[in-house]
């Protein structure tokens, strides 16, 4: 590293370095089948049948990098920042395994040079960085996966998803504008950032024709852009001797947009999913498009056939939505009384999509409570139609005129998947939740000071996770339905989400 104060007016920063990582995983795997023969003797020869063949997992990957920066800062309040770095990784074609990546950002805090008592902190930023990102271990050159063996023959066999010697750098490239106010003796401050991000070359598998023998294939697959704004609002609306009310509030919306994809393609299936449906990146539509079978539509409204039952399209191509939410927004407030403190924080996610196949399935079959309940006439939706049972669904004929024709409310075919296109369980996959509440006692420091080795204690009691106040999804969390993979927007069996109350000690020494 080396630091400059160059004159009265510019100081410099500079540093250069290395860096080396190396990371292995070396791994067998073994297990009994058919449970043990003497219980509670947890060794593999003791498997109740003979034991399955050990499984081996190799992998190890290696990156070289080196990176420089500097700083240049001019009377405190002009600052202009840069960097390089790079990187050299295993996992790249040996002709493409080297990769540059810069960043540059300046800033102006104007408030050390302008007269303005009122603002305690102004500060305008500007940046450009880019990122590099090499790629999975294991996905350029081909190998055979072996199976189990049969008759003590070793099986191996090609793996579903083929690997691309032709591999190169994938690279986020990000511009940035921000600015930072804090006045009102500190009592109120904003922070405000606008931003676009450009992924290109983004390194994925791609679904291909199984005719080649696999399902997928990785690729440098093309360019994602996300634009968006953050904002974070602060303060304090009171502030006395003995209490103290802090509030924070952070605002975020993204845009999400396929710019392109490899060789011209329009539309590129990142999963596809059961029931028909499919999740995908398709060319000026959001990363993340839902598709599937949707209603077929008469002046807008939901058409029925001769039979009663609704009609649907006969391709799984339809956009019913996409797993990007329209906004996220995040509440924390914080009271202070002597030594009292207590929090608590909402978390609100806006629209996004999510598809149940927990409902898919669970309104065919009857088992939730939305196949039962009282029809127009008064009487068991399960009844039969000639004791006065059954339902009328709401839509129109082919010929717009509104639906008159009665249909069994206890076949599986009216709730479930067997009549119902996919558009019938996708949802809003927006929530509001209580996150997270914490109730803390400090001991007082004239307390404290009768100790000479511990010199602050507080207590916690911390809650999180501890109520959905507000959804759309039924029957199930909308955001333990997420997972942080390419696969948004699907829930299925997924496990209830955990409420957590815990007890915390901070000694401070």
């Amino acid at each position: 590293s080396y630091y400059n104060q160059l004159n009265e007016d510019f100081n410099l920063n500079a540093l250069i370095g290395t860096n080396v990582r190396r990371s292995k995983i070396d791994q067998v795997y073994a297990s009994t089948d058919g449970g043990l023969i003497v219980p509670n003797l947890y060794s593999l020869s003791n498997s109740a049948n003979p034991m399955q063949n050990p499984e081996e997992l190799f992998s190890e990957v290696g990156v070289n990098g080196i990176f420089a920066s500097a700083s240049l800062g001019f009377q405190n309040f002009l600052f202009l920042d840069a960097t390089i770095r790079r990187d050299q990784s295993s996992t790249l074609p040996s002709d493409e395994n080297a990769y540059f990546y810069p960043s540059i950002s300046g800033s102006w805090l104007f408030s050390n040079n302008l007269n303005m008592d009122w603002l305690q902190l102004g500060k305008l930023r500007l940046g450009y960085a880019a990122v590099g990102n090499d790629a999975p271990w294991g996905s350029i050159k081909d190998t055979y996966a072996q199976n189990t063996t049969f008759n003590g023959t070793a099986l191996f066999s090609l793996p579903s998803t083929k690997n691309n010697k032709n591999l190169k750098p994938e690279f986020s490239k990000s511009l940035e504008a921000g600015i930072e106010l804090v006045t009102l003796s500190k009592r109120l401050g904003l922070d405000l950032s606008v931003y676009k991000i450009n992924t290109v070359d983004q390194i994925m598998p791609v679904a291909v024709s199984y005719a080649t023998g696999n399902g997928f294939q990785y690729f440098n697959a093309g360019e994602v852009e996300n634009k968006g704004v953050e904002v974070q609002l602060f303060g304090t609306p009171v502030q006395k001797a003995n209490f103290r009310w802090d509030i924070s509030v952070n605002w975020s919306k993204n845009i999400n947009e396929v710019i392109s994809l490899k060789d011209s393609i329009k539309n590129l299936q990142i999963a596809a999913l059961q029931g028909g449906l499919s999740i995908n990146a398709r060319v000026g539509e959001p990363y993340g498009t839902i598709q599937g079978t949707d209603y077929i539509y008469t002046n807008g409204q939901r058409t029925v056939g001769s039979n009663g039952y609704y009609l649907k399209t006969t391709t799984s191509d339809k956009i019913l939505g996409n797993v990007n939410p329209d906004f996220n927004l995040g509440i924390n407030n914080k009271f202070t009384y002597k030594n009292w403190s207590g929090s608590f924080l909402i978390d609100w996610q806006q629209g996004g999509s999510i598809f149940s196949l927990d409902m898919y399935y669970g309104l065919g079959t009857g088992l939730y409570e939305e196949t039962v309940y009282t029809n127009d006439l008064g009487n068991p939706v399960r009844d039969p139609i000639a004791d006065g049972g059954g339902l009328i669904l709401d839509g129109v004929y082919e010929d717009g005129m509104p639906n008159t024709t009665r249909v069994e409310g206890g076949d599986y075919r009216v709730f479930g998947w067997s009549r119902n296109p996919n558009k019938a369980f996708v949802y809003d996959a927006t929530y509001i939740k209580l996150r997270e509440v914490v109730i803390s006692y400090s001991i007082p420091q004239k307390v404290m000071a009768k100790s000479s080795w511990i010199h602050g204690a507080t207590f916690s009691i911390v809650g999180s996770n501890l109520w959905i106040i507000q959804k759309d999804l039924p029957h199930a969390d909308p955001e333990a339905s997420q997972s942080s993979g390419n696969v948004q927007g699907w829930q299925s069996g997924v496990m209830p989400a955990l409420r957590n109350v815990g007890f915390t000690v901070n000694l401070q020494f």
